[in-house]
């Protein structure tokens, strides 16, 4: 097993992603360069909107495909780059790096950029039967930024990110026990989750293994695997998306395809077969926008 390396975050670079958070209205969430989620600014779940989207729709799929395709960009870009989601609220993503070495991204997003909730997602939300009414006021709610104000919030963005790496609030370190745990699972992701042998190679007591990681992360050993085998399906699929769900679920030791779609859908909200179709799409489109109703804003900010 190779250990990676993780991250360590000073406890100062909480209260400043809050206190940006708190003063703009908006949402502040760091990814590892592995699109972990390791910081949100106030805890924020994600506005009422997003919730709506993501639960009554279903959407939460398109949401993490998007969320990583646009730090993938902003990676290769190695700028910050902003756009508008197939939801209509808008989002900013930033890669940081310490030394040239990406470490992850800074992304700020759930704002508004225009005062009147996209045609497609009344429709959608409307087809799902559903109060106009109730989708319309949880968009507007969301802050509006104009040209302006927008680039002034994204300049201070950029400088707070840039503050907290030459300050090292943020440091490289030696991978924890949580990481080490993350890590097991990763190279035995096709095995069924066995707390036992997890504990033994990890040379802790099953009681450590469980306490740590639902402090850190607030998730049951169970829960864990679950989630980073879905995570690793959803990355098999992208590389290949001709493959069935029986095929890409039996890599990550889902023998019963039918099993897997239920655990799937119960996380996702959706199940595997409509992500697998998003991603097919998405391989059709070649150089147009990767998700439907994705709007770049702006590719460069100072």
């Amino acid at each position: 097993m190779v250990e990676k390396l993780g991250l360590f975050f000073n406890e100062e670079v909480q209260r400043l992603i809050d206190s940006f958070a708190y003063c703009f209205k908006v949402k502040i969430t760091i990814f590892s360069s592995g699109m972990e989620e390791l910081l949100v600014g106030l805890q924020n779940p994600g506005s009422y909107f997003c919730q709506l989207i993501q639960k009554k729709l279903r959407f939460r799929y398109r949401c993490c495909q998007q969320d990583t395709l646009m730090c993938k960009r902003s990676e290769q870009k190695r700028e910050c780059v902003v756009y508008r989601c197939f939801a209509g609220l808008s989002e900013s993503v930033l890669p940081i790096e310490i030394g040239g070495t990406l470490i992850g991204y800074g992304m700020l997003g759930q704002f508004r950029t225009t005062g009147q909730l996209p045609e497609e997602t009344a429709r959608e939300w409307i087809a799902s039967g559903f109060d106009l009414k109730i989708i319309q006021a949880a968009f507007l709610k969301q802050p509006l930024f104009d040209k302006t104000a927008l680039d002034n919030m994204l300049r201070l963005f950029s400088m707070l990110i840039s503050f907290i790496v030459t300050r090292e609030y943020v440091k490289i370190r030696r991978p924890g026990l949580t990481e080490k745990v993350i890590q097991w699972l990763e190279d035995h992701i096709a095995d069924p989750p066995d707390l036992n042998e997890t504990a033994a190679a990890m040379n802790r007591s099953r009681s450590t293994i469980s306490h740590t990681i639902k402090q850190q992360l607030g998730l049951s050993f169970k829960q864990l695997c679950i989630l980073k085998r879905i995570q690793r399906f959803e990355s098999i699929i992208a590389l290949d998306p001709n493959l069935s769900i029986q095929e890409a679920a039996a890599k990550v030791g889902y023998e019963d395809p039918f099993y897997f779609s239920r655990i799937y859908k119960k996380i996702r909200l959706a199940p595997p077969s409509t992500y697998i179709k998003s991603i097919r799409n998405h391989q059709t489109m070649k150089d147009s926008a990767p998700l439907r109703g994705l709007h770049i804003l702006f590719q460069k900010r100072p």
